[in-house]
Formats: structure tokens, sequence, C-alpha cells
């Protein structure tokens, strides 16, 4: 019978042999690819669901968190996501990372589209379970404010399930004569939806090259593999730091796809589509250029400068001295 550290050693390898077929842009053989769906599905869900609770803690229950403590939550969801499911799908969860898998890493085209929608899926559920959670709440703060659900204004409320540019409760909203009415800043005047989409353009750019640094097998510096979510948990906690204010940090068409169509669904009309300002764009289509872009980027401008696969073995990183041995 296995002891509990063989079972542990088992568990590691099973996931760096995960990892591996991930650096291929696909996971392992044996599951079905319509289980491979269901699994992205549940990973957009995990992240949709965990990381919007963080957003709903501050507007609708007043915890106030700041966007160090958001981003880890945000980043935590990420990280259990992938842990939970990349055995079975290969933990992409979003849209740019499964086009720049296809586009770069052998992905078949064929499960391209399957990917995208079940993402998306994934996200939709996430936002019905939460309102189903927290309607009553969600109606009351919209109460307070006096607006109605879907009004100008109304984003202050809805930005729990969709991100929007700017960040209504850290930059404020717009029109100017909507913020007045509700006494807060005049959002739109100080961040453009251009400025949203390339800071969402950078933002997803610099995840797409972070991910791919972490699955290069001639990277020195790799974390072991059962590391990889958090590591990645804690890129994605810097990025809603350094983008929050500005886009509410989407990084994903499908975790801002998903909630969107249930927002529209459910009553919120153009908060939904086409968004507050005709901003959904800037959440959806600029990280998902800007993750191609990261992909390109990363296999022309950095990957040719890494050390060849033997180097990478048998050389240390550059500043350190080989160990010392007895014969030295």
């Amino acid at each position: 019978m296995a002891t509990t550290v063989e079972r542990i050693e088992h568990g590691f390898e099973h996931f760096e042999h995960n990892i591996e077929h991930w650096r291929e842009g696909r996971p392992a053989d044996q599951p079905r690819w319509i289980g491979r769906y269901f699994a992205e599905a549940a990973g957009v869900f995990l992240i949709v669901l965990f990381g919007d609770a963080a957003i709903m803690a501050g507007i609708l229950f007043g915890a106030g968190p700041d966007l160090l403590t958001v981003g880890l939550g945000w980043g935590l969801a990420v990280g259990l996501a992938v842990w939970a499911n990349i055995t079975i799908s290969g933990a992409h969860f979003n849209p740019g990372v499964t086009l720049v898998m296809a586009l770069r890493r052998k992905f078949p085209w064929k499960h391209v589209g399957p990917y995208l929608i079940f993402q998306c899926f994934g996200g939709f559920v996430a936002a019905a379970l939460l309102q189903g959670l927290y309607h009553n709440v969600i109606n009351h703060k919209l109460a307070l404010l006096g607006v109605a659900k879907g009004a100008p204004g109304s984003q202050l409320i809805g930005m729990v399930f969709a991100p929007v540019t700017p960040n209504p409760a850290l930059v404020g909203i717009g029109p100017a004569s909507t913020a007045a009415k509700l006494k807060v800043t005049d959002g739109w005047s100080l961040v453009s939806n251009w400025q949203g989409a390339a800071g969402e353009f950078v933002a997803t750019a610099l995840l797409i090259i972070f991910i791919l640094l972490l699955l290069e097998a001639r990277n020195r510096s790799l974390p072991v593999s059962w590391a990889f979510p958090l590591v990645l948990a804690l890129a994605v906690m810097m990025i809603v730091v350094v983008e929050g204010p500005a886009s509410m940090v989407s990084l994903n068409a499908a975790r801002d796809l998903g909630p969107r169509f249930f927002m529209w669904l459910t009553g919120w009309k153009s908060m939904a589509f086409p968004g507050p300002r005709s901003d959904w764009w800037t959440t959806t289509i600029a990280p998902t250029v800007g993750a191609v872009f990261g992909g390109f980027f990363y296999d022309f401008v950095i990957q040719p400068f890494m050390p060849s696969k033997k180097a990478a073995v048998e050389e240390p990183p550059a500043g350190r001295g080989r160990p010392e041995t007895s014969e030295s």
C-alpha cells in the first residue's frame, strides 16, 4: 500500500507530466475532448466565481478590499483553477491563451472554437450563481443609488459582474451629468476607452509572456512544476495592481463576455452591450489581441536568446559560479 509520501511524489510527477503537455499547447492524451471542453468551462467558472466575489465584497458589502487584496483574490482564483483542471484540459481558460497555443504551440485548430465557447459558458454560469446568491443585495444597492438596473450610473453596481473602463469605484463614471447627479467623479474625463484598451493590450501581453517563460524548458529559473499555479497567481496579482484603476483588468475575453451575456439577458441593457460608453471591446478584443502579440513577441524576441536545452542543463545561471567539488 502506497505511503502518503509516495502518493505526494506521484502527484508531483503527474503534475510535471501535465506541464510538459502545456508547453506543447495541448492537454494530456487520456481525457476525451468533451471532458476538456467542460474542464475549460469549470476553470473559467472558478476564476469568475472567486474573482467577482472579491469585487462584490467591496461593492456590495463595504468590505473595502484594496487593489492588492482584489489582485490576490483574482490571482488565487486563477491558480486554483489551474491546479484543479490542468490534468484534463491543459488549463487555457482564456481565448487569448487558446489562440496563442494554436498559432504557436500546435494546439489543434478544430478545437479552438469549442474551447472559446465553453470558456465563455463557464463565466456565464458563475455570474448566474452569484446573481442567485446576491440578487436582493444588488437590487438594494441600486435602490440606494436611486438608479434602475441598466440605467446610466448603474455600472457602479454592475461592475461586480463585468469590467468597465475606467474602474467606477476607483476612478469614477460618466457622462459628467450622471456623475454629478450621483456625486461621484467624472471618470470618463480622466481615462479614455483607448487608454483602457492600451492597458489591457499591454497587461495581457505581459501575462502571456510570463506564462510562456514559466513553460520554457530552457529557463533555468523555472519553479518546480507544482508551484507553477502559485507563481502565475502572483503575476496576475501584480498586473491587477497596475491596471486595475484603468479597466478593472479583464485579461480574458471569456471572463468578460460570459458575465456580460448574463447581464444582457437579465435586464442590464446597455450596461452590458455595448457597455456604459460602448467600451465592451476594451476588455474583450484588446486583451485577446494583446495575448497574440505577447505570444509572437516571446517567440521572436525573447526565446532566441534562451540557452540551448543542453546549455540550460549544464551551465549555471548567469552570475553564479559552478559549485565546488572535491577535485577543485
